[in-house]
């Protein structure tokens, strides 16, 4: 499966969550942030490369992953378990767009491409099936510091 996704972001954040979970979206520490991800079971948080603004999102599935794309920026991979109802919603706390996968677990890599001329920011979320789930840093800009050790949880933000 293939899909793009056009999302507007804010607060530097893309966001993949189970469909019914409650309180989506993740609260943020200073580690999360120069780590470059927030994550705790069925919702996961990423750093964009822009603040706010239009973001292109190419949705890809499939059983292995491809090698980064050599025009990312920074590139993360993170344990996703999909719901049995395969409902997951993408994109930041103005608007999300429900993608429909299968039920299961997976290897997800979110990448956030170099910004090509008057197109708004592109990233790509990859869902990988066959992989070994981890977290791991594939790829860091200036932006992130990754330790030695990623910080494996986080809470709900809540209002």
């Amino acid at each position: 499966m293939h899909c793009e996704i056009r999302t507007i972001v804010s607060h530097s954040q893309l966001a993949i969550f189970a469909k019914n979970i409650e309180n989506p979206f993740n609260d943020w520490t200073e580690r999360h942030a120069l780590q470059g991800f927030s994550w705790r079971p069925g919702s996961v948080s990423f750093r964009t490369i822009a603040e706010s603004g239009e973001h292109i999102i190419d949705v890809l599935v499939c059983d292995q992953l491809p090698h980064p794309m050599p025009e990312a920026v920074h590139a993360i991979e993170v344990p996703f378990d999909v719901p049995p109802n395969g409902g997951v919603e993408v994109g930041s706390i103005i608007e999300t767009t429900p993608v429909p996968l299968k039920g299961g677990a997976y290897l997800l890599r979110c990448e956030f491409l170099q910004p090509r001329g008057e197109i708004g920011t592109r990233g790509r979320l990859t869902f990988a099936r066959a992989e070994s789930p981890r977290f791991f840093v594939v790829r860091a800009d200036s932006e992130l510091s990754v330790g030695h050790e990623l910080l494996k949880t986080a809470k709900p933000a809540v209002s």
